[in-house]
């Protein structure tokens, strides 16, 4: 204090002056920098989690889509529990003047999966047309139940080039008991 009271006036004003600066700077420096820092990446985090906020709810929608199909299939596959896949297959070549052309019918492995049981049968027609054989592809798949092709080997014979020879795999599924 001895110190200030033996500076003039214009003296006192620059170290009051000087000190003010110093003051201001220190708060500058301490205070209001690192809350301007804090407060973008405060806004940065906010832009980040609306972005992810975003995703999550597209994710969301396409999750609530697959999961409608996923139910409409099993409620189909549900409903088709007592049908025996032999006979809709014999009754699809009757219906498509086909039965005749068919020279086997064998059940094959099907690939094991925890959620559902597949049951397949694969057919050899020989001799039959290109519009026979899609008939009836087109009446397997438009089925009822839930029936696909999964392999499809089509050769022409050799001494009639519009008869061909036809081995394809059709499947259907069934929930695995216990599985939901």
């Amino acid at each position: 204090m001895n110190f200030l009271q033996n500076l003039g006036t214009r003296e006192k004003m620059l170290v009051m002056g000087a000190a003010v600066v110093v003051l201001l700077t220190l708060l500058f420096t301490l205070v209001i920098d690192p809350m301007l820092a804090y407060s973008a990446q405060l806004d940065r985090q906010i832009r980040k989690a609306q972005q992810d906020l975003q995703e999550l709810q597209a994710r969301q929608q396409e999750y609530l889509q697959q999961k409608q199909v996923l139910d409409r299939i099993n409620t189909q596959l549900t409903q088709q529990q007592n049908f025996a896949l032999f006979s809709r297959l014999e009754e699809l070549a009757r219906n498509t003047n086909t039965r005749d052309k068919i020279l086997y019918m064998k059940p094959t492995l099907s690939t094991p999966s925890d959620a559902y049981e597949e049951e397949a049968v694969e057919i050899k027609m020989e001799g039959v047309t290109l519009e026979q054989l899609v008939t009836y592809l087109y009446q397997v798949e438009q089925s009822p139940q839930f029936l696909k092709i999964k392999r499809l080997y089509l050769k022409p014979r050799l001494n009639d080039r519009q008869l061909l020879t036809a081995i394809f795999r059709v499947s259907t599924f069934r929930p695995k008991q216990g599985s939901s």
